[in-house]
């Protein structure tokens, strides 16, 4: 098997090459989770006082919500706070944290900062510094996850929380592997690989009780935000984005390449023709500090 995203240095190569494209092809999906995951969190309790991570921040998806009005496929009544409160973003790849910095000009984001920093090593910052941690889409790119919830539950205020989320179905990968497998059988490659067990509740659950947060004090959700691209023709012009296809098209003949496009059509239902949506389900798991 030969993975696209095989390690941590794969994975950050990815989002440096690709951090300009990222909210333009996964933004909107992103923010409709990061927006549902918010939701389960105490928003009207946080004040211009309070202190929120935005870990493995990206662009600051996390963040634009809580501080700019949100899109209207991404509303949650409490959102944005006011006055709004202190955001500290992180992430691990230097790309990000420059369109994080210009998200933050744009937006005018006075209350916000961002520093590269590996989510699983939180040294920078005191014990029982933040009202709420929350890393969307990123704990499992951590060499040690469970390291990771410790460092979430260290540096939370006692009855603070910490929101993780993960994909639990993503019917886009799904047509690229079928894709990959018609086009270039036996090849072993395999297109956004994430092992199984991520797509699981309990992974979820176990890392963030091995972090030391009480079992009793873990509560899992599901969302769909779902992937939508207008139309079906949309489908396929996002599938062929060079943020998917830079890498994994190394090697292929132009043959190879020119086919791309019918077999992602082939791949689609009708309704997914029709609706140019397609499925992405998720775990969001919300996790209180004694």
């Amino acid at each position: 098997m030969t993975s696209i995203l095989s390690d941590k240095a794969a994975i950050k190569s990815f989002f440096q090459q690709n951090a300009s494209e990222y909210e333009k092809y996964v933004g909107s999906t992103s923010s409709r989770l990061a927006a549902a995951a918010l939701s389960l969190l105490p928003l009207s309790s946080y004040t211009s006082s309070s202190h929120i991570l935005d870990s493995a921040s990206g662009p600051g998806i996390v963040t634009k919500l809580l501080l700019s009005p949100c899109p209207e496929n991404a509303s949650v009544p409490e959102l944005p706070i006011s006055p709004p409160p202190r955001v500290t973003g992180i992430d691990y790849v230097p790309a990000m944290i420059d369109s994080f910095q210009a998200n933050k000009a744009s937006f005018n984001w006075v209350t916000a900062d961002a520093f590269v920093q590996d989510s699983q090593d939180l040294s920078r910052f005191k014990d029982a510094e933040f009202d709420a941690v929350v890393m969307n889409l990123g704990i499992f790119t951590l060499n040690d996850p469970v390291a990771g919830a410790a460092e979430m539950y260290r540096v939370l205020k006692p009855g603070g929380h910490a929101v993780i989320t993960t994909w639990k179905t993503r019917r886009a990968v799904e047509v690229l592997q079928s894709v990959v497998d018609t086009i270039k059988p036996n090849s072993g490659l395999k297109p956004m690989y994430m092992p199984p067990e991520w797509l699981s509740k309990e992974k979820l659950q176990n890392v963030m009780e091995g972090g030391g947060f009480p079992g009793n004090q873990i509560k899992t959700s599901e969302y769909s935000p779902n992937w939508e691209c207008g139309s079906g023709e949309g489908v396929v012009e996002t599938l062929k984005s060079p943020m998917w296809t830079t890498k994994l098209w190394e090697g292929w003949s132009a043959e190879e390449i020119g086919r791309w496009d019918d077999e992602i059509r082939k791949q689609l239902s009708e309704e997914e023709k029709k609706t140019g949506t397609l499925e992405m389900s998720a775990w969001i798991v919300v996790a209180q500090k004694a």
